[in-house]
C-alpha cells in the first residue's frame, strides 16, 4: 500500500495521516478531500504544513473532486474517516479499494450517533468497525470490529476512545486491504440511525448528562 486518497476532517484526519506517515506513506503520496469550516482550520494548516495535496469540497463538488482525483493519482485505496458524503455506485466502480471507519459496532449500529444511541440503550460496550465501502450506506464486509467497555465514560470520551483505537488498527486493516482479503459479510440484524440527535428529555438526568456532553460541540 504506497498510494492513498483520504476523506476526512478535523482532529481524527489529523491522527490518521499521522498513522499513515508512520506506515511509511509519504506526503507526496496522499491526496485529501476535506471541508471548510472553522473547527476543520487546524486541520487544514496541518495539510499546508506537509505541502500534502488537499481540496476542499461540498455537497455539490463531492464526487466530481473524487472521481479526479482516483483519475489522476490512482490511488491503491481509498480511506473514508469522518466523512460527511455518501459515495455513490459510479465511484465505486473504480479501481480502487474504497474502505470506511464506522464509529458504531457493525451491524447493529448503522447510521449516525452510534455512541448516543448506545448509551440511550444502556449497552456496556460501544465500539468501530473499518468495512468494505457499498453502496448501501454501512453495510460493507467487515475487515475489524473491536469493543469498548464503557465505564465511567460520557459520549465525548467513548468517541476519542473509539477514533484512536480504531486509527491504531489502521496498519493490520491495509494488510487485510493488500492481500484482498473481502472480509465478513454483515448479518441482516441491526438498526439504521439518522443523522438527528434524538430527544433525551425523557432520560434520567445523569444518562443526560453523559450523552449530551457530544463533541465537537456540547449540546445544551
Amino acid at each position: 500500500m504506497t498510494k492513498c486518497i483520504v476523506i476526512g476532517q478535523g482532529s481524527q484526519l489529523i491522527q490518521l495521516i499521522r498513522e499513515l506517515f508512520s506506515l511509511k506513506i509519504t506526503p507526496d503520496n496522499l491526496r485529501i478531500i476535506t471541508v471548510n469550516g472553522e473547527f476543520n482550520l487546524s486541520c487544514i494548516e496541518f495539510l499546508k504544513y506537509y505541502k500534502i495535496d488537499y481540496f476542499i469540497v461540498d455537497k455539490s463538488t463531492f464526487i466530481s473532486t473524487l472521481g479526479h482525483y482516483i483519475e489522476g493519482h490512482k490511488p491503491d485505496c481509498v480511506i473514508s474517516l469522518s466523512n460527511p458524503f455518501i459515495i455513490p455506485k459510479e465511484i465505486l466502480s473504480l479501481k480502487p479499494q474504497f474502505i470506511n471507519f464506522h464509529p458504531g459496532i457493525l451491524p447493529f449500529y448503522k447510521g449516525s450517533l452510534s455512541t448516543v444511541h448506545s448509551l440511550i440503550n444502556k449497552e456496556s460496550f460501544v465500539g468501530g468497525t473499518w468495512h468494505y465501502i457499498t453502496p448501501e450506506v454501512d453495510q460493507g464486509n467487515i475487515l475489524k470490529v473491536f469493543n469498548i467497555d464503557i465505564k465511567d465514560d460520557n459520549a465525548f470520551t467513548l468517541n476519542h476512545k473509539i477514533y484512536s483505537l480504531g486509527i491504531s488498527y489502521l496498519e493490520k486493516v491495509l494488510e487485510k486491504v493488500s492481500n484482498k482479503d473481502k472480509g465478513v459479510p454483515q448479518d441482516k440484524l441491526g438498526k439504521f440511525y439518522y443523522n438527528k440527535f434524538p430527544d433525551v428529555s425523557h432520560l434520567d438526568s445523569e444518562l443526560q448528562e453523559k450523552i449530551l456532553f457530544f463533541p465537537p460541540k456540547f449540546i445544551q
